[in-house]
């Protein structure tokens, strides 16, 4: 799965895209060898003016109308971040005014083509080129915010983060420098792609994993599961509420060391109001540094989490501890979700196939 919104362009704002469609007429006029009288070159070189102009533009309009996908058809996950970002209404009116200005430019074009083609007067000719380029000016200065809107828009979604949506996923959650990342890569064993992520400072972190030839995927998202959702503005709120689109487990980890810098009761009370938006999920509960961290403290988090139904499991991310049995526990959660997603695409195959 790509960003659905990377093929996205570079929106002209209404000023630059009226020099570049005049400034490319006018090459295009001065590169032209007209034949016959006077009237006849001024047919056709105020002629080739207009179409060169209306090309510009629409090009430049339908490129972008083209390679915008439509929300509506975007996977839920997509639909609720896109949501969080832009005002969907206006985004859509952007749009068709935009789409407005192509066939509002191209009816301009036959019009005043038709014109120049019927009139007998050079000086009258060139006066029908500029009060065309006079409207279709005022056309695009009439979309002028819209396309402003759109390539601010634009920079904001280009940035969306970028997983595979038909891949089972692992959502790590926990307090800051609980040691999530270095779990990340740990139960990767690869780097993570730290993609840009228009809800947080620090990028969503994203991993995978094979085993017996199937594809796992993990994925950590800094400054948004790492503090009560309480605190949450509307737009994290519902970028939180985005990830129930994409994850099919909560790996929950404490860190009982409080090196963090959260005391155990704070990282308990956060556990809770994930546990209640999450509640639907599979969670697995992570000690993380207990090669560190305090005994009596150690106990005092499994206490906590066994009251909860669920199965401590003690780690270290940085000496390895723990880390296979994490390992094994994920899969045995995920693995059938897995197997179900490589059985409906062979399926789609052999369809295929018989068809053929």
């Amino acid at each position: 799965m790509k960003n659905p919104f990377e093929k996205m362009p570079t929106v002209l704002t209404a000023d630059e895209l009226i020099d570049k469609a005049f400034r490319r007429a006018e090459k295009a006029a001065s590169a032209l060898t007209p034949k016959g009288g006077r009237l006849s070159k001024a047919r056709e070189r105020e002629e080739l003016r207009i179409r060169t102009v209306s090309n510009v533009v629409r090009d430049n309009l339908k490129k972008l109308l083209d390679r915008t996908p439509g929300l509506s058809e975007l996977p839920r996950f997509y639909q609720d971040l896109v949501d969080t970002l832009v005002d969907r209404d206006q985004f859509h009116r952007s749009l068709a005014h935009v789409s407005w200005a192509v066939r509002t430019v191209r009816n301009l074009e036959q019009r005043y083509a038709e014109k120049i083609r019927h009139s007998r007067d050079p000086d009258e000719i060139a006066k029908l080129r500029r009060q065309f380029y006079g409207r279709v000016a005022d056309v695009i200065r009439d979309i002028a915010d819209d396309l402003d809107y759109l390539n601010q828009a634009r920079n904001v979604l280009k940035d969306l983060p970028v997983v595979d949506l038909e891949l089972p996923t692992v959502v790590i959650a926990g307090h800051p420098n609980v040691g999530k990342s270095t779990l990340l890569r740990a139960l990767t064993n690869a780097k993570p792609e730290v993609a840009s992520y228009p809800f947080t400072t620090r990028g969503i972190n994203v991993g995978q994993f094979e085993e017996h030839y199937l594809r796992y995927q993990v994925i950590d998202t800094p400054g948004l599961l790492d503090r009560p959702l309480s605190e949450r503005n509307e737009v994290e709120r519902q970028a939180i509420l985005a990830l129930k689109h994409l994850g099919k487990v909560i790996v929950y980890t404490f860190d009982p060391s409080e090196y963090c810098g959260y005391p155990i009761e704070e990282q308990t009370h956060l556990f809770e109001e994930i546990y209640r938006e999450f509640g639907e999920f599979p969670f697995i509960a992570v000690l993380n540094k207990v090669d560190v961290a305090d005994e009596e403290k150690i106990r005092k988090v499994e206490e906590f989490v066994k009251a909860k139904g669920l199965e401590p499991l003690r780690v270290s991310a940085l000496t390895g501890e723990g880390l296979k049995e994490l390992r094994k526990r994920v899969i045995e959660l995920v693995k059938p979700m897995v197997e179900e997603r490589a059985r409906m695409m062979m399926e789609r195959e052999l369809s295929r196939f018989r068809e053929t």
